[in-house]
């Protein structure tokens, strides 16, 4: 008997390796549709400023691994990057609603750039997402950031002056907040048009009433997100989404890949991770269906995790000269890695697992010099913290071909 279980053991150990372990995904019911996204041939505009010049040769590690290095710690719950222009370094949002400044030589500076007074942090909500105006350096130095606050969620446009921010105005309000699913992210297109992914505030019904706005991904266009107030009519691009967090295009296509966190077991069986390709009209499913189940009429995941990993931040890497270079980068905030996912063109065909020991992972941003920054999450409700928590991480990418 003790041999047939030795056999046993061994067998399926060499099964998880071969298929990556148990939270390795795999393609999902949208993975066979037939992809009609039109191609766009401009660059996405993302929380990066614009790409160095070709003689600014991006930052590669030597060899086939990564290279991971801490920039800042001694943060609370990090959530979301934005790099300004000119060396100027990088905004960093944090959930109890500071934004903080880490210079372009990685120093953490002190003082916060700008408090959000009216940010409530309950639950998973706070002060989420932040993204900079696509023609930040053209006039319009505007910086956008998702808040939580006593009357909803709000969209928030601030005014980057001498280096600190000064709020503006509401330009997207109307969307409840709750303990969780609130997504947070803010993300601009190559349409130069604002996307916002907004949870179902943990009332799976509203992701399909279209008279509501929990559930949903919206699109503003820049009269809207520069208006004087909240936009009454904003593009409700999506609907049927749980947690929509990480918004990312694909290079050269213009396919829009967003994360999507799946049940936690008290709003249906737990699991069911996805990977989606957005496109405008389409309706996602939840609650009508989950993982492979799929029905007419509704567009299924390119990609799929059966055991949740909770996926957050996503990227392309864009910059060439790694091996990296056209995967989506995802972070797992339960499956605390780094995920490097193999596309090809509108499939999803593999994933890669790293930085498999820092903790639950949140966002995960390109910088200007072609490195990934991450932060962790672990002083949030669900993490474990550690000595320096939480951080902002530096990865770089292995170089190799594109």
């Amino acid at each position: 008997m003790s041999r047939v279980l030795a056999f046993l053991t061994a067998a399926c150990a060499a099964v998880l390796t071969a298929c990556g372990g148990s939270d390795t995904g795999k393609p999902g019911a949208g993975s066979t549709v037939a992809d009609d996204t039109p191609a766009q041939t401009a660059p996405p505009a993302t929380t990066s400023p614009p790409e160095a010049a070709p003689a600014d040769a991006p930052v590669r590690a030597e060899g086939d691994e990564a290279e991971v290095e801490v920039l800042a710690e001694g943060l609370v719950v990090p959530w979301d990057i934005a790099f300004l222009p000119d060396d100027q370094g990088a905004l960093v949002t944090e959930r109890p609603g500071r934004i903080r400044l880490i210079t372009a030589d990685g120093k953490l500076q002190r003082r916060p750039v700008a408090r959000v007074s009216d940010t409530r942090a309950e639950g998973e909500g706070g002060l989420m997402g932040i993204t900079l105006d696509p023609e930040f350096e053209d006039g319009k130095p505007f910086v956008y950031l998702m808040v939580t606050t006593a009357s909803g969620n709000q969209v928030q446009r601030w005014r980057w002056r001498d280096g600190s921010l000064e709020r503006e105005a509401v330009i997207l309000d109307g969307m409840r907040a709750g303990g969780n699913h609130n997504a947070g992210t803010l993300r601009f297109g190559p349409d130069g048009n604002l996307y916002v992914p907004v949870g179902d505030s943990g009332e799976r019904q509203r992701a399909q009433d279209r008279s509501l706005r929990e559930g949903k991904i919206f699109r503003l266009s820049p009269r809207q997100y520069r208006g004087d107030g909240p936009a009454e009519n904003p593009t409700m691009y999506s609907i049927g989404h749980r947690n929509p967090q990480g918004l990312a295009w694909q290079p050269g296509t213009g396919r829009l890949f967003s994360t999507e966190h799946g049940p936690s077991g008290w709003d249906g069986p737990g699991g069911d991770d996805e990977i989606n390709i957005i496109r405008r009209g389409s309706n996602y499913g939840w609650p009508r269906v989950q993982g492979e189940r799929n029905e007419p009429g509704l567009t299924g995941p390119v990609w799929l995790w059966s055991d949740a990993v909770a996926p957050s931040g996503a990227t392309f890497v864009t910059r060439e000269g790694s091996s990296w270079t056209g995967d989506l980068v995802v972070a797992t905030l339960r499956g605390n890695a780094l995920r490097v996912l193999d596309v090809e063109g509108a499939r999803v065909t593999g994933e890669r697992k790293l930085v498999e020991d820092r903790g639950r992972l949140r966002a995960v941003v390109e910088a200007p010099d072609g490195t990934l920054w991450v932060t962790t999450s672990n002083r949030d409700d669900y993490g474990e913290a550690k000595e320096g928590d939480d951080k902002v991480l530096r990865v770089i990418p292995p170089a190799g071909g594109s």
